[in-house]
């Protein structure tokens, strides 16, 4: 999957990014550490597979999101078992 993502610099400018993540929670930790170091997210993007989702920026406010992700998943496992 494929991550692309603005954020301003501490020039105040816009810089844009794309980076390669084969883990949905590293990625999302990722634009959630940058907002934790006061970094301004203007745009967020997910492609993997040909699939693409614009990602909520008001959900990256300096919280790690990986370990929440993981309870979600073990809850959503035991419920299915």
């Amino acid at each position: 999957m494929v991550l692309y993502f603005t954020a301003v610099d501490n020039l105040g400018q816009p810089k844009e990014f794309s980076w390669w993540f084969t883990n949905l929670e590293f990625a999302l930790d990722v634009l959630s550490n940058l907002s934790s170091r006061g970094r301004t997210i203007m745009y967020a993007r997910l492609i993997d597979n040909g699939h693409h989702i614009n990602l909520p920026l008001d959900a990256f406010d300096g919280k790690h999101m990986s370990s929440s992700i993981r309870q979600l998943e073990s809850e959503w496992q035991q419920l299915l078992a």
